[in-house]
């Protein structure tokens, strides 16, 4: 029988049979590094690209209407988003097509024209104007437009309908014919009681008909708007309200927060007793609606005059959109006595309660051109 060898003579292990492991190493290291800083590199891009996606999808609030666009006949998605782009109502074609194909929408869109659209609407609402289709070939479209004078109205109604006049227009505007129960009773004026908005007509409507559809329509607008309160919530009449809003709306920049803001600085100068000083009414007084004003201007004594006589205008002095509106009826609380414009793209202004806050930035304006 063997025996065992005893430890002392058991063989040395050979040095081959161990394996040493080491650390990783630097370039492993500078590897993975890399890895990770172009992954986050590539989600940082993703998110950015993302986010101007969705603000090309939802720009904001949505501009004025676009008084027509003809989408010519075999015009595919790509034909229509650049047609939206050119005229304002999208920001990007490419994301349109984009998101029109993601939507699956498209395919039953059709040429002709479209009287609906707003400029930097969100693609949805130009999907949903689409959707429904062009205006119908047997009726008319007529869109007036938020800040214009009521001559001007009168005159795209004339053109849409040829065979009414200007004149027959406002003899029916002056008969009695026509009523509004926002209008004051001994108002000869029907300026700013006429809606803007974009309305369909049969093509052999009336003159009558075509007018009281406007005032109904403006009627039930300052209805929503809780102007059969206005002397109870403003202390003004919805006639006066109409008159601020259609200042409002003539003054007021692109910033949604302006209307409001004009809105309150005429109702401080109005209880302070100072002269408004509005530009717009007196160029309406004139019979401009833009243009420098003159010393020889601000000098004539018109009753739209309103830095020689205190207190609003006799009429409105244009017909005012919803946001104008709802901000003569509830303007933004502050304290503003002034307003200046400050830059020109986008329009908007400096409001303060400090004369020489407003001097120094109507200076600091006329260097830089603004005005």
């Amino acid at each position: 029988m063997r025996r065992a060898p005893s430890p002392t003579q058991r063989a040395p292990q050979r040095r081959d049979e161990y394996v040493e492991i080491r650390p990783a190493g630097s370039l492993g290291r500078r590897v993975v590094l890399f890895v990770l800083g172009v992954a986050v590199i590539m989600a940082i891009i993703a998110g950015g690209v993302l986010v101007w996606a969705m603000r090309q999808i939802d720009p904001g609030d949505p501009g004025p209407q676009v008084a027509s666009l003809t989408i010519p006949s075999g015009s595919g998605v790509a034909d229509i988003g650049a047609l939206l782009e050119k005229r304002g109502i999208i920001t990007s074609a490419t994301v349109f097509e984009w998101y029109a194909r993601w939507e699956n929408k498209g395919s039953n869109w059709k040429a002709g024209e479209y009287t609906t659209f707003r400029r930097n609407s969100t693609m949805a609402a130009v999907f949903k104007v689409l959707d429904a289709g062009p205006v119908p070939p047997d009726t008319v479209s007529l869109t007036l437009i938020p800040g214009t004078r009521l001559e001007d109205q009168l005159a795209r109604i004339s053109k849409a309908f040829p065979s009414i006049t200007v004149p027959q227009l406002q003899m029916v505007l002056a008969s009695g014919r026509i009523t509004s129960k926002y209008r004051k009773a001994a108002q000869p004026s029907w300026e700013g009681m006429l809606a803007a908005d974009t309305f369909r007509f049969e093509e052999d409507a009336t003159a009558d008909q075509i007018l009281q559809t406007l005032a109904d329509h403006q009627t039930k607008l300052l209805d929503e708007l809780g102007y059969g309160r206005a002397e109870a919530l403003t202390g003004h009449t919805a006639w006066e309200l109409v008159t601020i809003a259609s200042l409002v709306e003539r003054e007021a920049g692109t910033p949604p927060d302006e209307a409001g803001k004009i809105a309150r600085v005429v109702y401080n100068r109005l209880d302070r007793g100072e002269p408004l000083g509005i530009d717009a009414s007196i160029l309406y007084g004139l019979g401009r609606t833009s243009g420098a004003l003159t010393k020889s201007d601000l000098a004539k004594d018109t009753p739209y005059n309103n830095r020689l006589h205190k207190g609003l205008p006799p009429t409105p002095i244009a017909t005012p959109a919803r946001a104008a509106l709802a901000a003569a009826i509830d303007p933004t609380p502050g304290p503003w006595i002034y307003y200046v414009l400050v830059e020109n793209d986008p329009p908007t202004h400096l409001f303060t309660d400090s004369a020489r806050e407003f001097q120094k930035a109507k200076a600091d304006a006329k260097a830089r051109g603004v005005f």
